[in-house]
């Protein structure tokens, strides 16, 4: 079954163009002195990305809030009205979209993975010099910060939301952590346990924050949280050993990015150790456990499950 039927892909182009929107307001205007470092910022967050970990953000929200009006449970927000979308979330989604920019601007540069195309565009550095695209990946990061400071939620929503964000791309268990990992298992043999590390740090941890914020920010209870960080942990390690299938699978102009780099690279990566058909076979029963997590949420996380089918049936 191909499961990104006509509903599954309003929902990704209604969720890309809430993110889009969101952005596009949170974001300094491209003439905003000095505009160097905005036009940067703008030509790599506008590059045309999928908006995945903003969409699983507000799916997450959508889920728990209709959840929460089914069973009539008491949260720390009021939920909305079953379906709806809480009011303001896609703020955290933006958020988490520039976070997730300013990770790809600095994996572009050349100290680390020195790529040249980048959805389908030049790289940041390429287009604008190196000097500008660092500090266009730290001017992304600040501001990011600055929205969710400023989210709709009650304060100690907030304050959990920012803490989860934090440690998920920081330097234990987190992104940035799961990136030096990688760039010190290159040239080398895999195993399991790096592999692991690397791709459940630098990928799935942002992946799993999404989903855990969107349902924070909707009044999870410490239950539901617990079920969405298990789903988001096995989607978001999914979804990167898809990417590593991608990567030798696709072309350059399929995937909109240098196609075949992590094997020039000799990077740790699941094809590596265990070939494409169990990789995909790995993946694949990664998202049946994640949608097992949502079965207690009944009709209300069908989006969701849907999603987790969708990331490991993508193209690119």
């Amino acid at each position: 079954m191909l499961y990104c039927d006509a509903m599954l892909k309003q929902v990704l182009e209604q969720g890309r163009e809430a993110a889009d929107a969101a952005l596009e307001r949170l974001l300094p205007p491209a003439t905003q002195h000095p505009t160097s470092i905005h036009q940067a910022m703008r030509h790599s967050v506008f590059a045309g990305g999928k908006r995945l970990r903003p969409i699983l953000c507000m799916e997450a929200g959508r889920m728990i809030g209709t959840a929460s009006v089914a069973s009539s449970q008491t949260s720390s927000r009021t939920a909305p009205p079953a379906g709806l979308l809480p009011a303001g979330i896609e703020q955290v989604g933006a958020a988490l979209e520039m976070l997730h920019t300013y990770s790809l601007i600095h994996d572009d540069l050349p100290a680390l993975d020195n790529d040249d195309l980048r959805r389908g565009r030049p790289t940041c550095h390429k287009a604008f010099g190196e000097a500008i695209a660092i500090l266009a990946g730290d001017a992304l990061q600040t501001q990011a910060y600055e929205v969710l400071a400023q989210i709709s939620c009650p304060a100690e929503a907030r304050v959990a939301i920012i803490r989860e964000i934090a440690h998920a791309t920081g330097s234990v268990d987190g992104m940035i952590g799961g990136q030096v990992v990688d760039l010190e298992a290159e040239h080398k043999k895999p195993d399991l346990t790096t592999l692991e590390y690397i791709h459940r740090s630098k990928t799935a941890a942002l992946i799993t924050a999404s989903v855990v914020s969107g349902g924070i920010y909707a009044g999870a209870t410490s239950a539901d949280i617990d079920r969405l960080r298990t789903y988001g942990q096995s989607i978001g390690l999914a979804f990167q050993i898809v990417d590593d299938v991608l990567d030798l699978t696709q072309t350059s102009e399929q995937l909109g990015k240098t196609a075949g780099k992590d094997k020039a690279a000799e990077k740790a990566t699941y094809p590596a150790l265990f070939g494409i058909e169990e990789s995909i076979r790995k993946a694949d029963a990664l998202v049946d456990q994640a949608c097992a997590q949502l079965n207690e949420y009944g009709a209300a996380a069908s989006t969701l499950k849907d999603l987790a089918h969708y990331l490991v049936e993508r193209k690119k």
